[in-house]
């Protein structure tokens, strides 16, 4: 398994059932999978897109929030 698929299922199991949005931090996440943080930039950018349901709002100094719009409007 490739990392960026591997950063992509941990940020996805960060989600629970009733959670709407998460906030991580870039650094901390790429010291966790001993990455750079452009690998975790590139792993949103293209994992975490609006077409699959996520909002991705950046913030000062690295910190970023992933809207789960799938289980708020589409949940079964």
């Amino acid at each position: 398994m490739k990392i960026t698929d591997v950063i992509e299922e941990f940020i996805k199991d960060l989600f629970d059932d009733e959670q709407e949005y998460i906030e991580i931090q870039r650094n901390e996440l790429a010291e966790k999978f001993n990455c750079v943080p452009s690998q975790i930039n590139y792993v949103i950018s293209t994992r975490f897109r609006p077409s699959q349901g996520y909002y991705v709002e950046s913030r000062r100094g690295g910190r970023r929030t992933y809207k789960n719009k799938k289980n708020k409007y589409y949940k079964k």
